[in-house]
């Protein structure tokens, strides 16, 4: 009899791992990596190289410039057909705050008068100065003297 419960115990356990076994997943072999294309890029919008930024000006450069400007504006309203010598005019000039001329008047005489009455009647001809750039303040100018030379470097 404890045979036969031996026996029966043995079939049980059998019987219980087949079942088991049946219920078991068979083993799955390792997953072959699957490889998806990246989609193409959608082509990049041009974008423009960021402008170049000029380094800020000092009041004197800002200045020089103005200046500058001034000059080659009487320059180009200069009737003066006399190339001899490189006289030299100091002439006063006063602005209104819109930058218009209000009056222009010789300080101190070049010794050549066609000269001085040239560059009195180019300032007088302009009309107004450039606008002011900013960093600058219109006090400056208000009441000014320039020194103006025929053969001044541009």
């Amino acid at each position: 009899m404890a045979r036969q419960k031996t026996y029966r115990t043995l079939c049980a356990g059998l019987v219980a791992a087949a079942i088991l076994a049946g219920c078991a997943r068979p083993p799955v072999p390792p997953a072959t990596p699957v490889v998806v294309a990246p989609e193409p890029a959608a082509p990049a919008a041009a974008v423009p190289p960021p402008a170049p930024v000029a380094p800020a000006l000092s009041r004197e450069e800002l200045m020089a410039q103005y200046v500058d400007k001034v000059r080659r504006l009487i320059r180009s309203r200069m009737v003066y057909k006399g190339k001899q010598g490189n006289p030299e005019v100091l002439i006063e000039v006063s602005l209104q705050p819109d930058m218009r001329i209000k009056t222009v008047k010789v300080v101190k005489a070049s010794g050549n008068k066609a000269f001085d009455q040239a560059v009195k009647r180019a300032i007088e001809k302009a009309g107004s100065y450039p606008a002011l750039p900013e960093g600058l303040d219109f006090s400056i100018f208000m009441t000014h003297k320039i020194k103006y030379r025929l053969h001044d470097l541009l």
